[in-house]
């Protein structure tokens, strides 16, 4: 139960960043920070700390290739870093199902970008470089949500009927 919650409240966590990013095109560092410790908890309390080293190697590759990508301009800083704290709560042997849900998530992001260019002719703010930023915070929180909701949602029958 109490792994449910703290799970509940990562989820939590990464959809007010999502929210943010939508906002205003940036993630708070505070919020990635809570977002790190809340979801590697997750991962603890549910699996075991057996579990966390394989969470922590995930978040490590994570945020080292998002710094990569970040340094070539290819994500946000907060982005990269986003995703490196949803990966902690997320073991080593899951690291491609969430790339996989977020790329989903990035490409149903993109679709609804496009809509609303032809809709608005404009599709929010952009950057120095004249690029459009997209809010890729909802990309990864759709990829969290994927890999970590269903545990979620699975265990809500046994968490309302305890209340």
């Amino acid at each position: 139960m109490i792994a449910d919650l703290a799970l509940a409240f990562a989820l939590l966590v990464a959809a007010t960043g999502a929210v943010w990013d939508i906002r205003s095109r940036r993630i708070p560092n505070a919020l990635c920070a809570v977002l790190a410790v809340a979801s590697l908890a997750s991962l603890i309390l549910s699996q075991g700390m057996d579990a966390a080293g394989w969470g922590l190697l995930h978040g490590a590759i994570a945020l080292v290739i998002g710094m990569v990508l970040f340094r070539f301009g290819m994500v946000g800083g907060g982005d990269a870093k986003f995703y490196a704290a949803a990966a902690l709560g997320i073991p080593f042997s899951e690291a491609l199902p969430m790339l996989f849900w977020t790329s989903i998530g990035g490409a149903f992001l993109l679709l609804v970008l496009l809509v609303l260019f032809a809709v608005k002719r404009r599709v929010g703010p952009r950057d120095k470089k004249g690029r459009v930023m997209v809010p890729y915070g909802v990309a990864i929180f759709i990829g969290f949500v994927a890999v970590e909701g269903a545990a979620l949602f699975a265990s809500l029958p046994t968490m309302l009927s305890a209340v």
